[in-house]
């Protein structure tokens, strides 16, 4: 709206008023950026409850088992898993709805079994469960029946949250808003650019993170799904013997951690949800979740207090103390007695799987180093000489460590993009994106493994098979989507065999390794939802040996090539009674290299050790007496042995040179039994004596019946569910209250008028299709202080107050489109509307008059989201967007009175912007996934958009006289824009471990590709809030543009957890920075003396609110070091009669809270200030 009208009127003889309007300059009220920046955060709010990215994978044929509470929906190949899950979701929804005396109404579950991967996930605002088939196998977990587990952990918290929310399930939060903006420096503009964004969330849920996961894993501790098996126990135990245990505070929050350490706040919240049930009884859970439904309660130290009457301090501190001094006391034999062998990988949290090579020289294993998440790789370990001293702790990881899907590289420690060499380079990483056990090839020269992976034009990611050759260094794929995993060679090297997954079942198939993709035969017909695990051949390949899931427990089965038939290892084979127990968990079994032993884990004292069985006498002997967890065992040639030890970091690998049996094989844990599925929840004895997460829970009560056979199951047979074709169904109706300030009008002469003149009243509200093929979202928000554009006087109507709204629906249910492209079809609508007192002023001589403005500004978005499915790293990480923009910008004149000729001169109104634009963005992201990713990103990003814009912006008005109306004059600009936003950031050495300090190098550039000069209006402009932050958005502007931002960011305090109100206080850093650039016309760059430049800081504090939502609040400064000059328009003058606004040598401020530091990184950016006009 670099444009709008000026009105002269003059009389004829012919006609008591002609008006002839006259198109000249008048001041600016909006600018396309700020406009379309704004709708982006109104757009937000709609968006707030977004689910993750998904794919509604159309080119499946869906169906539907409806049930009394639940839909089930499902899609072919995963009906038997379906059909388990409507049984089990209608037996157990009774005993959790009469635990917590609530019922969440109809819930929908969603059965995938589309990939290799293993999770469920309660969208509790939109009553929705989706649950993928495959069985969870989790080093930190033990046996568990998935589906009974998982769907009710997923009810639980459905049930739970949907009790503890304060504003119901249709009002996820309450949206408070605060927009500033820079002070207005030239009279040809009505506001600035905003410089103060603000958009927070009051929640209208706010359980803990310790809490929601609690209960979910407490359920109804009778039922026995998820239980305090040895893994729980491993982890907890660990923990406090090193005084490790987090805060209360620490558990409550999802800050700043780790993968691992998610899992230690469910362990421990599950311990911790456990002991209040014990300690103050199980209907204090039901009233400390609905607690939290009070607006009063904003934090878990509240709600405690509220509940049980005492300070939560001393609650936490009572549960800790206990935990602390019982472990202490059971785990002294151990302690004395301990036999763990040394410790020779100590990165990272994830080490496992080690592999000898036949010769014992080497070790093969898998390792995250120093990953926050996931960036597993192959390590090769040389076990001569000196080399048994384990690695420093202290080493940086490279890129190729970080990157957690292997998409900046697939080797080596250098940046593809930028040749950077990020941290030291590390000897034996042979390969990255393994997780599975790796077979080493009896000639030592090959690795065989899995991975999960992609295929190219495939949307599926299934796991593989893969070969890696030691020499060569050569990776080959062995299969294309078999779901294979875990493979082990026979000792001729001619067959393998591997796990294969089909509808939440697993089984063992054998093939030929010369023909792996067509030669598969199923060895085990499993069909009920049985787990096995990592099978092995016999050094004399009669047999293959594996561990069996069921339930709650692992047990060792072998298979006899010759009989075609399956034993029972234990205690079929060595007749031992110990091992009849139903928690017992016998699993990573491999044979020693001479075929006399057969090792394995086992958990028989509590405490998952190594042992070996003689396969001549029968005899097992425990090797190990590790105070964590001893897993995975490998043995040389020579006797030695290397096993993943469990440890307070995790996991670390350690080896022990000739492993012998125990000298004090008594010398265990004190085991405590778990809580038996007979026994209730309600204690005949408070005593803190009797009471630990494992411990045996006294009852008075006996189990009913219904929750007895439900212990019980037998999910082989199920009901016949009538089952139809799936038809579109949408998740309830959501909104989100809005209440905005948003200052940009002139002063209205006091504070309160002031701020009524800014305060906006609206609502966010969506919904989404169940599969997630069709969605839509938006929000209004009206300004009640604005009705000033209707006329001499009165008020506006309601059609007339300023509005921000905005609509978008987004579609994927096509099937003309491969659905390995993940293709999304969007339609956006943005509109918005300012009016103006006094804009516009009518001169005729000395007679002159004042009129209202009406600006309407619209955007039509209609977009095409695609990826490339191609496996290479650079089509991993990048999404394209293709998009046309329609963008008409109408401007109104409000009715006023004319006092020569004593009327009242109707309002007009016209277009005076028509924009067309054709979008192609390219967005490519390379950042390393860490815990600092949102505040102190490490990696390279960026943004290429490439636009042909055609557009027409009115020049003047003319009269026709055959119709006797004015027509608007339009001046069309064709041209092509090319913008690259390139953001290199490179962790810095510093004494630290980790990647602490970085610099960041931004590069930006926007050209417009024209013949001529355009006009202001389509302007790249590269300072403001955006870009050069010493100068306001207009300073620096033309149809060419670039600067480069060199930036240093440290921390100045981690780890604050400080919990204060609803904010958790996490992290703050600090940055100082530099920028130069410039703007031109007509490609003239201008000499190097004339680029500008500024300097500033920034500081960032990450404050996660309600225990859900992220709040990142950032506060700028920064000090213009050029003074400079830019000319007005004609027409315009200054107060004080220049014809220039000067900028520079001043300093200016910028302040925000958001839910992003870098909030143009969104996908959504094409929507708004992509283009910088």
């Amino acid at each position: 709206m670099w444009q709008v009208l000026h009105l002269d009127f003059f009389v004829t003889p012919a006609l008591s008023c002609v008006l002839n309007l006259k198109k000249t300059e008048m001041p600016l009220v909006l600018n396309r950026a700020a406009f379309l920046l704004l709708l982006f955060l109104c757009a937000a709010s709609a968006r707030l409850y977004a689910q993750p990215e998904a794919y509604s994978h159309p080119e499946l044929k869906w169906k539907t088992i409806e049930t009394a509470h639940f839909t089930v929906n499902f899609h072919e190949g995963a009906e038997r898993s379906a059909r388990v899950a409507a049984k089990i979701a209608e037996e157990i929804y009774a005993p959790l709805t009469s635990l917590y005396h609530h019922e969440p109404g109809k819930v929908n579950i969603i059965i995938k079994d589309t990939d290799d991967y293993s999770n469920g996930g309660a969208y509790f605002f939109e009553n929705k469960i989706e649950i993928w088939a495959p069985a969870l196998e989790f080093g930190l977990r033990g046996q568990h029946n998935w589906l009974r587990n998982v769907i009710t952990h997923e009810f639980t918290h459905i049930v739970t949250l949907t009790a503890a929310m304060k504003f119901g399930t249709g009002v996820p939060a309450v949206y408070l808003q605060g927009f500033g903006y820079e002070p207005v420096r030239r009279p040809d503009i009505l506001y600035g650019f905003p410089n103060v964004l603000v958009s927070y969330p009051v929640a209208g849920v706010n359980l803990p993170f310790w809490l929601a996961e609690g209960v979910a894993q407490y359920q109804r501790p009778e039922l026995g799904y998820d239980t305090w098996d040895s893994h729980r126990d491993m982890i907890l135990r660990s923990l406090a013997l090193d005084k490790k245990i987090f805060s209360l505070d620490e558990l409550s929050n999802y800050a700043s951690k780790k993968g691992i350490e998610f899992e230690f706040t469910y362990n421990s919240g599950y311990a911790l949800t456990r002991f209040l049930a014990e300690r103050y009884g199980e209907e204090k859970l039901e009233q400390l979740c609905k607690n939290f439904a009070s607006l009063a309660q904003l934090n878990v130290h509240h709600a405690l207090e509220a509940t049980y009457q005492k300070s939560s301090d001393d609650i936490y501190r009572e549960w800790r103390t206990y935990v602390e001094r019982d472990y202490q006391s059971r785990i002294s034999n151990v302690l004395a007695n301990r036999v763990e062998g040394k410790l020779i990988e100590t990165r990272g949290y994830a080490n496992a799987y080690p592999a000898f090579s036949p010769d014992g020289k080497k070790l093969y294993y898998i390792s995250n180093l120093g990953a926050d998440f996931g960036g597993h790789v192959v390590l090769e370990r040389d076990l001569q000489g000196d080399s048994l001293k384990p690695e420093a702790s202290g080493y940086r990881p490279t890129v190729r460590d970080l990157f957690a899907l292997g998409k900046a590289q697939e080797g080596g420690n250098q940046c593809r993009v930028c040749g950077f060499h990020f941290g030291a380079s590390h000897q034996g990483v042979l390969l990255a994106g393994a997780t599975s056990r790796i077979t080493v090839s009896p000639d030592g020269k090959k690795l065989y493994y899995s991975k999960y992976v992609g295929t190219t034009f495939q949307i599926q990611k299934y796991n593989d098979l893969f070969v890696f050759d030691l020499d060569s260094k050569q990776e080959m794929r062995l299969t294309t989507q078999l779901r294979l995993e875990t493979p082990a060679l026979s000792p001729d090297a001619k067959h393998f065999v591997a796990v294969e997954q089909k509808d939440g079942t697993q089984n063992v198939v054998e093939g030929v390794l010369d023909s792996a993709q067509t030669s598969l035969r199923r060895l085990t017909n499993f069909s009920n939802g049985e787990q096995v695990h990592l099978p092995s051949y016999s050094p004399d390949g009669k047999s293959i040996v594996f561990s069996l899931g069921l339930n709650g427990r692992r047990k060792l089965m072998i298979y006899h090539r010759g009989q075609d038939a399956v034993w029972t290892m234990f205690p079929v084979v060595y007749g031992d009674s110990l091992l009849d127990r139903d928690d017992l968990d016998e699993r990573d079994a491999s044979y020693s290299p001479d075929g006399k032993y057969l090792y394995f884990a086992s958990n028989r004292t509590g405490i998952f050790n190594i042992y070996r069985a003689n396969l001549e006498t029968h005899l097992v002997e425990q090797l190990t007496n590790v105070v964590g967890g001893a897993f995975m065992p490998s043995s040389s040639p020579s006797g030695d042995l290397a096993f993943a030890n469990f440890t307070s970091d995790g996991y670390k690998i350690s080896l022990l040179k000739n492993a012998q049996p125990l000298q004090h094989p008594n010398a265990t844990y004190v085991r405590r039994p778990v809580s038996p599925k007979t026994s209730s929840l309600t204690l005949s004895s408070p005593e803190l004596a009797s009471l630990n997460a494992g411990a045996t829970i006294d009852s008075s009560k006996v189990l009913s019946p219904t929750l007895l056979s439900l212990a019980t199951f037998d999910d082989s047979t199920y009901p016949t569910f009538p089952e139809r074709e799936y038809s579109q169904t949408f998740s309830g109706f959501q909104v989100l209250p809005i209440l905005r300030f948003d200052a940009y009008a002139k002063s209205q002469g006091s504070f309160l008028k002031d701020t009524w003149r800014a305060t906006k009243l609206g609502v966010a509200f969506g919904s989404s299709e169940l599969l997630g093929r069709l969605g839509f979202f938006g929000s209004v928000a009206l300004a009640p202080g604005s009705g000033q554009s209707g006329g001499a006087g009165g008020l506006a109507s309601i059609l007339d107050l300023e509005r921000d709204a905005f609509l978008s629906f987004e579609y994927t249910d096509q099937n003309f489109l491969p659905a390995s492209m993940l293709p999304k079809f969007t339609l956006d609508v943005f509109h918005q509307t300012r009016n103006v007192t006094d804009g516009a002023r009518i001169n005729v001589g000395l007679d002159s008059a004042s009129a209202n403005v009406f600006y309407t500004l619209t955007q039509f978005d209609l977009s095409f989201r695609f990826r490339m499915p191609i496996e290479f790293w650079l089509f991993q990480a990048s999404m394209f967007r293709l998009t046309f923009s329609l963008s008409p910008y109408a401007s109104k004149i409000g009715s006023f009175f004319w006092e020569p000729i004593n009327q009242l001169v109707p309002a007009s109104s016209d277009t005076y912007f028509i924009g067309r634009t054709v979008s192609f963005v390219w967005n490519m992201d390379l950042r390393a996934r860490t815990i600092h990713t949102a505040i102190n990103p490490v990696g390279f990003f960026s943004r290429i958009r490439l636009d042909y814009e055609n557009s027409s912006l009115q020049r003047d008005l003319k009269f026709d006289q055959g119709s006797s109306t004015f027509r608007p004059v339009y001046e069309n600009f064709s041209f092509a824009r090319l913008i690259t936003d390139l953001n290199f950031h490179l962790p810095l050495p510093t004494w630290s471990s980790r990647f602490r300090h970085t610099l960041t190098v931004r590069s930006y550039s926007a050209f417009n590709f024209t013949p001529k000069e355009t006009d202001l209006f389509f302007n790249n402009f590269i300072s403001g809030l955006l870009g050069m932050r010493g100068y306001e958005y207009f300073a620096i502007g033309g149809d060419q543009a670039t600067f480069l931002h060199l930036e240093y960011r440290f921390p100045i305090v981690e780890n604050i957890n400080v919990q204060f109100m609803q904010f958790y206080f996490d992290k703050l850093y600090l940055s100082t920075f530099f920028d130069v650039g410039a703007a031109w016309n007509q490609w003239r760059v201008p000499a190097f003396s004339e680029w500008r430049r500024d300097i500033g800081v920034e500081l960032r504090l990450e404050a996660p609110s309600f225990y859900l939502f992220p709040t990142r609040v950032f506060f700028s400064a920064t000090y213009g070091l050029d003074e400079f000059s830019q000319p007005l328009r004609s027409q315009f003058f200054t107060p004080d009669g220049r014809n220039f606004v000067t900028y520079g040598r001043e300093w200016r401020f910028h302040f925000g809270v958001l839910f992003d530091f870098n909030f143009l990184a969104d996908g959504a950016r094409n929507a708004f200030a992509g283009i910088l006009r």
